[in-house]
């Protein structure tokens, strides 16, 4: 039986892009018979609770397991011991115990010195459920921030004189240190790590990955990696593995819109031989790189789809509604959607633009909707945790994005029946989109011409949906399950 590992540095509940795909590769994997799990390497308080809620949600297959290297050393130093630290806890504890203590309110409390009044402790959060901090104080300066979850000492961050974060302790349920890293105090990056659950340093953080793969994963011909972060590849070709199989997948486009290369996807491909696969989301991509790098060990599958009942259609509405799933980002080219709007708006005032989606360019956009008066027909709708029923509302959809992998979110809106106007850029969209057939690709910059277009869908409705429905055929033809994983069975080899 092939074990498959899918690696990237984190996953969380309300993630896209990447944590979306290899969700959904393992859930189609583990459907179909083979064992495909998760790897990543930070560090969370409420692991547990992440994959519960994306199990519950249905977003997580019930049996993919998640390997994360804080997890694997603190159970690696329980095996080892198991007995409680309680001189850890009583340190703590007196701090608290044995001060003057001044609530401010049921979650923050100061705590005095009995003695000299010197101010000792800050505490953030509610004894009764166990979660929370203690920020240690010495000579008036912050000394510590000790972490606790469910009434359980978990981490201990360390300050100098400055309050700048020169170290961090993490600890086993039973209070044992069982990896300490030092952080450099003017950049901030990790610096050199003891693993104490080994007895081993390390230094840097990379290294640590290295070990902790080589540790989890079996040098074995039956195992394959499938590099799904491209920070994570350095560490995979360090774990010095000499028979596990070992794949990358490259989701976005590995030039950036200045025309430069993008440095971590740039790695992989000119290291690119040292893998047994490199696998990409579209033919034009692998045609450039098979160009630029002269790879002979390039393959091109999409991420899996699911494809959704049609339950709504708005066309059949009168709301207008061009919306947009997306994180606001810079590349996702809101500043081009903003001079689509006003076009299409001075037409047609009824119309509306949506954006579903967070991101830290969002300021930017509010002040772009402002300047434009556009308050009342451009909306940032926030995240959704539901994208089909926001799609469902669309009465079209438009992506300015100056940098595409697949263009999911463009897929996922023409399953539902929405014809789309995309910019025709690298690489996702012409290679599902059949123009003025299924949707219109517009030269990428041209906002006249995608308002003309998204102009030419409102007021034609019967060709809007027919274009809609051709859209929905079309992506199916291209990217069913089934074909997605036939041909990952034969990039694997499985």
């Amino acid at each position: 039986m092939n074990n498959i590992y899918m690696v990237f540095f984190d996953l969380g509940v309300n993630k896209g892009g990447i944590t979306s795909a290899v969700l959904n590769r393992s859930r189609h994997f583990y459907k179909n018979g083979y064992l495909a799990d998760i790897i990543t390497f930070d560090y969370k308080f409420d692991y547990s609770k992440v994959i519960k809620e994306l199990k519950d949600s249905g977003k997580m297959h019930v049996e993919t397991k998640l390997f994360n290297m804080f997890l694997f050393f603190e159970e690696r130093s329980l095996s080892n011991n198991n007995k409680k630290n309680g001189a850890l806890y009583d340190y703590y504890d007196s701090l608290i115990n044995e001060t003057l203590c001044i609530e401010q309110d049921e979650k923050i409390s100061r705590y005095f010195s009995k003695t000299t009044g010197e101010y000792l402790v800050y505490k953030k959060g509610n004894f009764q459920t166990g979660n929370y901090t203690l920020d240690i104080f010495e000579n008036n300066q912050r000394r510590e921030k000790v972490y606790y979850k469910k009434g359980i000492l978990k981490r201990i961050k360390e300050y100098d004189f400055k309050n700048r974060l020169i170290s961090e302790r993490f600890f086993d349920e039973a209070g044992n240190p069982f990896l300490k890293r030092n952080i450099n105090r003017e950049t901030g990056k990790v610096g050199k790590i003891f693993l104490f659950a080994d007895n081993k340093q390390f230094e840097n953080s990379s290294q640590l990955c290295s070990y902790f793969l080589g540790e989890l994963i079996k040098d074995d011909s039956k195992n394959i990696i499938i590099c799904d972060g491209p920070g994570s590849f350095p560490k995979i070709i360090d774990a010095g593995f000499k028979y596990v199989k070992k794949y990358a997948v490259i989701h976005t486009n590995h030039i950036n819109k200045r025309n430069k290369e993008e440095s971590k996807e740039t790695n992989i491909l000119k290291t690119g031989d040292k893998l047994d696969g490199i696998v990409l989301l579209t033919e034009s991509q692998k045609q450039d790189i098979s160009r630029d790098y002269k790879l002979d060990n390039l393959f091109v599958n999409g991420n899996f789809i699911d494809i959704p009942e049609i339950t709504n259609n708005n066309m059949e509405k009168n709301e207008k509604i061009v919306g947009m799933v997306s994180r606001l980002v810079e590349n996702k080219g809101f500043d081009y959607l903003i001079k689509v709007a006003k076009i299409v708006t001075n037409i047609h005032p009824e119309v509306s633009f949506r954006v579903y989606g967070e991101g830290e360019y969002r300021p930017r956009i509010e002040e772009l909707i402002r300047e434009n008066n556009l308050e009342g027909n451009f909306k940032l709708m926030g995240y959704t945790s539901n994208p089909n029923k926001a799609i469902e509302t669309f009465y079209c959809v438009a992506s300015t994005s100056q940098i595409e992998g697949q263009g999911l979110s463009i897929i996922e809106a023409m399953l539902h029946q929405k014809p789309a106007v995309v910019f025709d850029v690298k690489y996702g969209p012409s290679d599902f989109i059949r123009n003025n057939k299924n949707s219109i690709l517009v030269e990428n910059k041209d906002v006249d011409k995608m308002a003309e277009s998204i102009i030419h869908l409102i007021e034609n409705k019967t060709a809007a949906k027919q274009m809609g429905v051709q859209a929905r055929e079309d992506i199916i033809d291209k990217y069913s399950p089934n074909l997605i994983m036939e041909q990952w069975e034969n990039i694997l080899g499985l």
